[in-house]
């Protein structure tokens, strides 16, 4: 596929390495309370200790000519399900996403709003990551988890337009909100 036939709206997802480091110098995902805690995940130290400890994968989105639009990021975590008293098991969880702000709600055609194509990659490689954990024989619930603050209703709309369901309030004014991958479990 050529740049010509490309839309130019298109985002490529490439994971984050240490080089990328100067490229996000700038970056914010704005001033409200969660969308500065994204922000210093990604910016901070938290990010590469989620990668090193936790092998969490931590995708950077630019488009076509490399600008930086958002991040996100998916890991397998060990929790109670269903909460708050089932037993412990592996899920899947998108640990931080954000969005610069310079490109919230862009672009104005919501086919290709940069939040739905991030959110539809984080969808895509839970995919990936429960069928190879499946193929493994590793233990692995079928659902993709998220947090979310509880007053971000943008973000709450959005999960929710894309299957998600909120399960219940968490501690620190979070909701956490969860996503079969596969019909054969009940939420």
């Amino acid at each position: 596929m050529t740049s010509e036939t490309l839309h130019p709206h298109q985002l490529f997802a490439d994971e984050l390495k240490e080089s990328d480091r100067k490229d996000l110098i700038d970056f914010s995902c704005g001033d409200e309370t969660w969308s500065r805690a994204a922000t210093e995940w990604l910016i901070g130290s938290e990010v590469w200790r989620s990668i090193e400890e936790r092998k969490t994968k931590v995708w950077l989105y630019r488009t076509a000519d490399g600008q930086l639009i958002g991040f996100g990021s998916l890991g397998v975590t060990r929790r109670r399900w269903p909460p708050p008293e089932g037993g412990y098991a592996n899920l899947l969880i998108i640990p931080m996403i954000g969005i610069d702000v310079r490109y919230h709600g862009q672009p104005s055609d919501k086919n290709w709003r940069y939040s739905h194509q991030v959110i539809s990659h984080l969808r895509y490689e839970s995919i990936l990551a429960w069928n190879e954990h499946v193929e493994n024989k590793k233990s692995i619930l079928p659902l993709l988890l998220l947090y979310v603050h509880r007053d971000n209703h943008k973000a709450i709309r959005l999960y929710e337009k894309f299957g998600f369901d909120g399960v219940q309030a968490a501690s620190n004014d979070l909701i956490l909100m969860a996503q079969k991958l596969s019909d054969e479990l009940a939420l």
